[in-house]
């Protein structure tokens, strides 16, 4: 049996692994036609992770060599003279922090459309919302060889093998965020615009005390939602209290003790704008364990547009961004530079539009309908 080589220097086991298994191929150890061993028996004859050779199998599959049938197993598809009808060049990565949400998979969808109408197949990683995890990814997709990537980044921090990249002219396309001191093409929504309309239309139904929810992380994107907050209440000559704005830590779920403090505070702003939807969902949960009521005692707007905004009771009013124009639109960079293209970075902004809901009520209505309850007939 050929030993994996598992040291620093050796190239990833899933890469060693598939080219174990190209050779079994090519030596006819496993047959044209022939069903191969289980990920299970695969993963004690190689003493690794299921993972690993699922992506070694992924691999195998993108470039021709294998057929998967399900119920059935994992056939080879090519004889000893075969040769891959992916090569490495002709495969590019979607890199993302995480999947939890709907958003992500809209992006996937968009990309992986665009790719297979230029016959690429797609090599799609999470990272756990790990920076370390993340460099590791593209410093070993980098050494495969993969034709490009786009990377949707843990945060808007430099990492080293990304600046490494940049350096070296490998394409890559940057996707909902930009990074600080490193210029490079990028595709993401207007978050800037995106937030003026949201808090434009707060303000518009009477709120002036208007709080901001975001993340701790130090992400443009969530950086140009709060610009755009502040930008709309300068605009109206309101000054925001310090009190207004609360950070919380995003991942990989929302502590509600924040939410709860900052709702229960006597001064509290009579509406929120949220700088994304998982923070208006945790924000309605935090709501609701305090005893108040959207949009009755508190208004909400998001920013995302989630499959589940609409689910929601009230249903949210929300920022609604084009995640599968986007992913489509970085793909489409990408192409431009696999291709050859040396020319002007590639900076799009795509423009997200406001989803009017039921979470929010205009300022004073609330108390309206309870003089009106309790007049005196």
């Amino acid at each position: 049996m050929t030993l994996l080589q598992r040291d620093d220097q050796s190239p990833p086991l899933h890469v060693q692994l598939a080219n174990i298994f190209k050779n079994k191929i090519a030596n006819d150890e496993w047959k044209n036609g022939s069903l191969i061993p289980t990920e299970k028996e695969l993963c004690a004859q190689f003493d690794v992770a299921r993972g690993t050779v699922r992506q070694a199998l992924q691999t195998l599959e993108a470039d021709g060599f294998l057929r998967r049938e399900q119920g059935r197993g994992t056939f080879v598809t090519f004889g000893s003279a075969a040769l891959p009808s992916k090569p490495a060049r002709e495969r590019v990565a979607f890199i993302v922090p995480y999947v939890r949400d709907s958003s992500v998979l809209a992006m996937l969808t968009g990309f992986q459309k665009a790719a297979e109408h230029e016959n690429f197949s797609v090599a799609f990683h999470h990272v756990n919302n790990d920076a370390h995890q993340q460099s590791k990814v593209i410093h070993d997709l980098h050494r495969e060889g993969i034709a490009g990537m786009a990377i949707y980044p843990v945060d808007s921090e430099v990492i080293k093998p990304l600046a490494q990249l940049v350096s070296t002219g490998v394409p890559i396309v940057l996707i909902d965020r930009y990074l600080k001191n490193i210029t490079t093409d990028y595709v993401m929504s207007d978050h800037f615009g995106g937030a003026i309309a949201g808090v434009r239309y707060l303000l518009d139904q009477g709120h002036q005390r208007i709080g901001f929810i975001t993340w701790l992380s130090p992400a443009v994107s969530m950086e140009h939602r709060f610009l755009g907050y502040q930008q709309v209440l300068r605009e109206r000559n309101i000054e925001p209290e310090a009190g207004w704005i609360c950070h919380v830590a995003g991942y990989p779920t929302i502590d509600l003790s924040p939410l709860r403090a900052y709702l229960s505070s006597p001064d509290r702003p009579t509406a929120v704008f949220a700088a994304n939807d998982q923070i208006a969902i945790a924000l309605y949960r935090a709501a609701a364990s305090i005893g108040l009521n959207v949009p009755h005692d508190l208004s909400i707007v998001g920013f995302d547009n989630l499959d589940i905004a609409e689910q929601l009771t009230p249903p949210l009013t929300t920022i609604a961004q084009s995640f599968q124009e986007i992913g489509e639109k970085a793909m489409e960079v990408l192409m431009k530079r696999i291709s050859g293209d040396n020319g002007p970075y590639y900076q799009m902004t795509v423009s997200p539009r406001l989803i009017i809901r039921s979470s929010v009520q205009a300022y004073g209505a609330a108390l309206e309908v309870e003089k009106a309850v309790n007049q005196p007939v």
